[in-house]
């Protein structure tokens, strides 16, 4: 009987793997946020709900930050906020002004990828600043990134409820705002399904987003990453589907290791595995560590993880650790 691997040849995924991306070296890092920095507002997905953008500056304001609304951070086009233009120029507004200190999406939704190839990656590049989000942010962060050689940073948005309380506070704190070496997460109630340990940069965040940019030149830098997926609302056969997507491209074995963080709401509306059946069935094979439900994601309470700083995985450990600071001093 012919099997699964001989039709997927070694010499084949080798293939698939090098072609991969990886983070340009060495990577830079922003300045740490300080009390009265400027931070800009802006929504480059899905439009905002009603009092949303009264949340985004009560948030921004909590941590001792002067929040700067973007010209189009309330319009709406659809299921958009705002045109392509709009929301692109509110970004590269805010990436061109020196003044502006962090560029913090207000919501995810839908809408970063359409945008992608109209960010000012060299205004980042100039003047390095925090760029901050999850979910649709994804595409973003992972193309400042590699575009730039810039720390980007997958943690809470703006106007989101509960993103700037309680832990995710003290992780935007601890690792925004504070130059001290990130050190040691931990994650007692994650599950290792694939004991180890493993040193890469981190890269990826939202599952979904992560799969459509396979085969794009705004892919993740998937090569010797530690890969950080994370979903929402998806049934798990199609967590299968978007796994299995990334496993045929070499992305899943391009990786030293693997952290899923939350899969909320991921609940099948008929007769199937569950999503955490998915993941160690899809993930606990690889032959690298894999450490899944860190707190990560579509929940209130996240780390902050800086995409293409180096981290050591300890799936067996159930931690996450970080051994420098993701900002400068200065």
């Amino acid at each position: 009987m012919t099997t699964r691997g001989e039709f997927l040849s070694t010499m084949t995924m080798a293939a698939a793997t090098a072609a991969l991306p990886a983070f340009p070296s060495p990577m830079r890092k922003p300045p740490r946020l300080r009390a009265g920095d400027r931070v800009g507002l802006i929504s480059p997905a899905s439009p905002l709900a009603d009092g949303e953008i009264e949340k985004g500056i009560a948030h921004i304001r909590s941590l001792g930050l002067d929040p700067v609304l973007g010209r189009f951070v309330g319009a709406h086009s659809g299921y958009l906020a705002g045109s392509d233009e709009e929301r692109a120029g509110d970004f590269n507004r805010m990436a061109r002004n020196p003044s502006i200190r962090a560029i913090i999406a207000m919501r995810g939704g839908y809408g970063t990828m359409r945008i992608l190839d109209m960010l000012d990656y060299a205004a980042i590049a100039a003047d390095p600043k925090i760029v901050m989000g999850f979910s649709d942010l994804t595409a973003i962060l992972n193309a400042v990134a590699r575009r730039c050689a810039v720390v980007t940073f997958h943690g809470p948005l703006a106007a989101r409820e509960s993103q700037f309380d309680g832990v995710t506070r003290e992780y935007v704190e601890r690792v925004c705002m504070s130059a001290q070496p990130i050190g040691t997460l931990r994650a007692p109630n994650a599950v290792a399904l694939h004991a180890g340990s493993a040193r890469g940069r981190i890269a990826g965040g939202n599952l979904s987003l992560v799969a459509s940019l396979v085969g794009t030149p705004w892919a993740p830098a998937f090569r010797d990453a530690l890969l950080l997926l994370e979903e929402t609302e998806e049934e798990p056969y199609r967590i299968d589907r978007m796994l299995t997507q990334l496993r045929l491209a070499g992305a899943l074995e391009a990786a030293r290791g693997i952290l899923f963080g939350a899969c909320t709401h991921c609940e099948a509306t008929g007769p199937s595995p569950t999503a955490d059946q998915v993941l160690a069935e899809r993930l606990g094979g690889l032959g690298r560590p894999v450490l899944a439900g860190v707190p990560v994601g579509h929940i209130p309470e996240q780390w902050v993880l800086p995409i293409g700083l180096e981290g050591v995985l300890d799936a067996s450990a159930r931690s996450l650790d970080i051994p420098e600071a993701a900002v400068r001093p200065e």
